[in-house]
């Protein structure tokens, strides 16, 4: 009988160590460092200009963006960086170091500024994009209250295959708010 329990002691214990060990494999899998999706690559590290914005209060025309990629996240950050020409500060969690991040969705194409203004969903379903939820931009019209905000970032490339970005912004409602930003 001692015999039998000291060999089931065994194999009960190389199976623990193996189920330890396969968990601690498949641990360190999930937290290697990822790279940034082909599609995303050329729109990370540079710095863009937002060129027009009917939305001055959530994001200033003249003022400097950068998407970095945090692989041990899978997220892109957004870096904000203000400038002399630029017509109001960032505020609320733009005004915060690379303070929000977006999610990649890899589309089949990159979108155009046309594209975007028409606003096509089939279409705009079909390009790469960014995208992130719930972002503080710019202070609420009622007092004691944060209006939290949708952005999607489609990227586009202009002249010479210049990468750019056209940034919608939505409401609370849910409903796009005054037009599309314009980065370059």
């Amino acid at each position: 009988m001692y015999g039998k329990m000291t060999f089931s002691g065994r194999k009960l214990g190389i199976w623990m160590t193996a189920a330890t060990l396969s968990l601690g494999a498949a641990l360190a899998v999930a937290q290697e460092q990822r790279a940034p999706d082909d599609a995303l690559s050329g729109w990370l590290g540079k710095e863009f200009t937002v060129q027009s914005s009917p939305l001055n209060d959530h994001m200033p025309t003249g003022g400097k963006l950068t998407f970095v990629f945090d692989g041990e996240e899978n997220v892109v950050r957004v870096c904000t960086r203000s400038t002399d020409k630029q017509i109001n500060p960032w505020t609320m969690d733009f005004a915060t170091p690379c303070g929000v991040t977006m999610s990649f969705t890899k589309g089949t194409r990159y979108c155009s500024i046309d594209d975007v203004k028409t606003g096509n969903a089939e279409v705009l379903a079909s390009c790469h994009r960014l995208r992130s939820r719930d972002i503080a931009m710019h202070p609420s019209k009622v007092k004691g209250t944060v209006e939290l905000n949708d952005m999607v970032a489609f990227l586009i490339k202009g002249e010479n295959d210049k990468p750019g970005m056209s940034i919608l912004v939505d409401s609370p409602a849910r409903v796009t708010e005054g037009g599309t930003i314009i980065i370059f």
